[in-house]
């Protein structure tokens, strides 16, 4: 098959990815299913939203007052299901002959990863050529043939026990992987309310889950 991984960057007019951006939170997904009707393309995905509890809560907010925004259905503050309104020239990238071989990505800078296969180089070209257009302002990070041996679609990204998420939450939120960092683990600890030893363990058995995952993800 033909591989490509594309990057596209985040503008106003983009319903997820302009919001990611304002709302500093990043969001992993992946498409489910598409139908045109009423002259509109309806696109049906799933996925995971990361990042602080009110950034969160911001970005969804924003996100339901949109018009294009057809249906949310929120399990928690973190997944769901969105119905969106899609511009008809995004229908390429849901051509039935064009695979997803990772959920895509789009970081807190609004940057979009997508990583795409096809028995047709063409169809993944004819991508390519169009996001590197003024409209999408994007670029091909790579294009090569190869065999694809998995695809992650099971789930869009690790399962993480309550107290993990909690825990990994709170280190977003407070800046502990900011350079330099703001709060210790002690101090987190102290918040999330618990001993400094269980705090450190349901952090870095988050970490140990997720980052594999992050990194599988942007390389």
């Amino acid at each position: 098959m033909w591989y490509a991984k594309l990057l596209i960057p985040a503008n106003d007019g983009m319903l997820v990815a302009s919001r990611a951006k304002k709302h500093k939170i990043a969001l992993f997904g992946y498409p489910l299913s598409f139908q045109e009707k009423n002259n509109k393309f309806l696109l049906l995905c799933t996925g995971h939203v990361v990042g602080a509890s009110a950034n969160k809560k911001a970005f969804l907010s924003d996100l339901k007052k949109d018009k294009r925004t057809m249906k949310i259905d929120m399990v928690n503050d973190h997944f769901g299901f969105w119905l969106l309104d899609q511009h008809p020239s995004t229908k390429m990238f849901y051509d039935p002959l064009i695979i997803y071989v990772k959920p895509f990505y789009i970081s807190p800078q609004g940057d979009q990863i997508l990583e795409l296969a096809s028995w047709d180089k063409r169809k993944l070209m004819a991508i390519a050529r169009a996001i590197q257009t003024p409209l999408y302002g994007g670029k091909l990070l790579s294009m090569t043939q190869k065999k694809i041996n998995h695809i992650a679609i099971m789930t869009t990204f690790p399962e993480l026990t309550d107290k993990q998420k909690r825990a990994f939450d709170l280190a977003v939120e407070h800046g502990y992987y900011g350079y330099p960092r703001k709060i210790s683990m002690q101090k987190l600890a102290k918040i999330m309310k618990t001993s400094y030893a269980t705090y450190e363990f349901h952090l870095r058995n988050a970490e140990k889950k997720l980052m594999p995952y992050l990194h599988s993800t942007i390389n």
